[in-house]
């Protein structure tokens, strides 16, 4: 950590007072049946920007931008369709350099030049959680910014993460990030960064840092007592993240969308740097109870703590 941390409630006093937080309605709703078969046709436009953060910092990212026919989570896109959808993805590049979008484990497309754009058609792959990521320089651009979670729904249509596989209630994205503040300004510059020095001191979920994170009714996780809620864990950072549950297991469902038939409920479940990991929630106690990544550095910002990658769930 670059500097220290002003008086702040410890980590065990903070976890506690956000258990015994006022418990807020569910916003999240449950999912509807999904319609297949149908042509998706997603825009997404690549952008820099200034992102503030509770400690006062600005720092500079590297985004994709959710513009016709895609969702957002946070402040991130998400992309979702369901498998055999035949997709057209038209990519706007703002940066001020040459980018390559790719979709982790189904391959690359095209590079967009400066001010360019480019449109990719393929067939949404089988159900599960994927990263799109820009591949041409992807030790770098994760942690600068330029990822979006995609979602292929199973063709049966029903609630599963697969046909016939687990089902749920409803779902959330959560999508971890964390970043080197002196990379981001490098690449803002138009400067390589030190890739030999990586000590990131930003964290973000769905692109954003706690309280937001928790403000967000698409990353708090609001729930009622006897759902199955299907998490989302994904992971563009460079850190290894070992997300930690409070109040709860949870059974792993899948890794990398390879069904996990070994695993028992845990609380504490990996997302390896560039990875997904599906999770289902059995929701078998009231109250509010915190998520976070089990490194205490991860829960703050510039060294502040509690901030970063840390949101709750709550249970009606």
């Amino acid at each position: 950590m670059r500097q220290s941390p002003p008086r702040h409630p410890s980590r065990r006093k903070f976890l506690a007072q956000s258990g015994q937080a006022v418990a807020v309605a569910a916003t999240a709703t449950s999912l509807l049946a999904h319609t297949s078969g149908r042509a998706a046709n997603w825009t997404l436009e690549a952008t820099s920007l200034q992102e503030s953060f509770p400690d006062g910092s600005t720092v500079p990212f590297f985004r994709f931008k959710a513009l016709a026919g895609t969702e957002q989570r946070g402040a991130l896109p998400f992309l979702s369709a369901t498998e055999g959808t035949s997709v057209t993805l038209t990519l706007i590049n703002r940066l001020a350099v040459a980018i390559q979008p790719g979709i982790q484990g189904l391959g690359r497309g095209p590079i967009v030049a400066p001010g360019a754009s480019k449109t990719i058609s393929f067939p949404m792959p089988a159900a599960g959680s994927y990263l799109l990521q820009e591949m041409r320089f992807a030790s770098v651009s994760g942690p600068l910014g330029l990822s979006a979670v995609v979602v292929s729904r199973p063709s049966n249509g029903l609630n599963e993460l697969w046909n016939g596989g687990p089902a749920f209630d409803r779902e959330y994205i959560l999508h971890y990030q964390d970043s080197d503040e002196r990379w981001n300004q490098a690449a803002a510059a138009m400067t390589p960064p030190n890739t030999a020095l990586y000590e990131p001191n930003f964290f973000t979920v769905n692109g954003l840092s706690y309280p937001a994170s928790d403000a967000d009714p698409d990353t708090h996780i609001a729930c009622q007592l006897g759902e199955r809620v299907l998490l989302r864990l994904s992971n563009s950072g460079r850190m290894r993240q070992a997300i930690h549950f409070h109040g709860y297991h949870v059974d792993i469902a899948a890794r990398g969308n390879v069904p996990n038939t070994i695993l028992p409920p845990k609380d504490t479940v990996e997302v390896k740097a560039g990875g997904t990991t599906d999770v289902i929630l059995n929701v078998n106690q009231l109250g509010s109870y915190p998520v976070h990544p089990h490194s205490l550095t991860a829960v703050t910002a510039n060294g502040l703590y509690p901030y970063g990658q840390l949101t709750l769930i709550e249970a009606l």
